[in-house]
């Protein structure tokens, strides 16, 4: 599905989330000034800096589908950008610096394949009109800008009729769709030299960042993943940040294991959904906060 958990047939099933935002110093490698931005009992995920690393834009659910916000980082001002029917996820800034894209779910209410069938990326303007779809291609999970014409599509799998999540590429002159992998993990993210990245899920038992660049046949194992770790970012230097258990680890090209750089103990949950402003001066990532106990 679109976000967050690939799998979940209506938004009643989202989590109880929080988005935090931290310094980051690339030098030194180390975080700091960490504080949570949404504070409130929801859902609140999938942050994406914008441009000029001054804000975040986010989904957030708070009457019954999720839409489109932006926190503004230098006042602490948040601003609802979206305001539909149709859910929106994976807000991403586009090149032109006019527009966003997101995952647009049509028929946010259903509980069937229905749901799934109707998430479309779309294009929408800084002041979150929706303008139109950029691709007809549906069962879209995430996405992934490698350049102004060529996108990088999560394709959600169906259980049902065995079929795995997809990754592929499109490129939008041509409309162009190439099968890049499949059995992958949600998060997929332009490298620094221009390579796509991913996590290979097809061994369950040992899941691999790989990578793929135009006109490879098959990806490029890189290392890994700690366990259960499927959320990362790159750093300009090209190195990449993920999280094992509540630490943040980094790991560089040519060296063969993680190494922890931050300890977010304080944090009662599981960290995902990590990113890094384009100047590498600040990180976001999410908090997936443990299920109230019943009573």
């Amino acid at each position: 599905m679109a976000l967050l958990c690939v799998g979940c047939t209506s938004i009643s099933t989202l989590p109880d989330t929080d988005i935090y935002l931290a310094d980051l110093d690339r030098t030194s490698m180390t975080v700091s000034h960490v504080r949570n931005v949404t504070q409130r009992t929801g859902y609140d995920n999938q942050p994406a800096f914008t441009a000029d690393g001054n804000a975040l834009l986010f989904v957030s659910d708070r009457s019954g589908s999720t839409d489109v916000y932006r926190y503004d980082i230098l006042t602490s001002l948040t601003t609802q950008i979206t305001d539909t029917r149709e859910s929106e996820f994976s807000p991403t800034p586009m090149t032109d610096g006019k527009s966003f894209s997101a995952i647009r779910v049509g028929l946010p209410d259903d509980t069937t394949e229905a749901y799934t069938e109707s998430q479309q990326l779309w294009r929408y303007d800084l002041t979150g009109k929706p303008i139109a779809p950029i691709l007809g291609t549906r069962r879209v999970g995430y996405h992934c800008w490698l350049d102004d014409g060529l996108v990088a599509l999560f394709i959600v799998g169906d259980d049902k009729k065995g079929l795995p999540h997809r990754l592929v590429a499109t490129d939008l002159a041509s409309r162009q769709t190439v099968d890049l992998a499949s059995n992958i993990g949600r998060t997929i993210k332009r490298m620094p030299d221009g390579r796509l990245s991913f996590v290979d899920k097809s061994d369950s038992t040992k899941w691999m960042f790989s990578t793929i660049a135009q006109g490879d046949a098959k990806p490029t194992p890189l290392i890994a993943a700690p366990l259960g770790s499927e959320d990362f970012c790159w750093l300009q230097d090209g190195t990449m940040i993920c999280v094992r258990g509540n630490t943040l680890v980094q790991w560089k090209t040519g060296t063969t294991t993680f190494t922890p750089f931050a300890t977010l103990a304080d944090l009662v949950g599981t960290i995902v959904r990590i990113t890094v402003n384009d100047d590498d001066t600040r990180i976001a990532f999410v908090l997936v906060k443990p299920p109230m106990p019943s009573k």
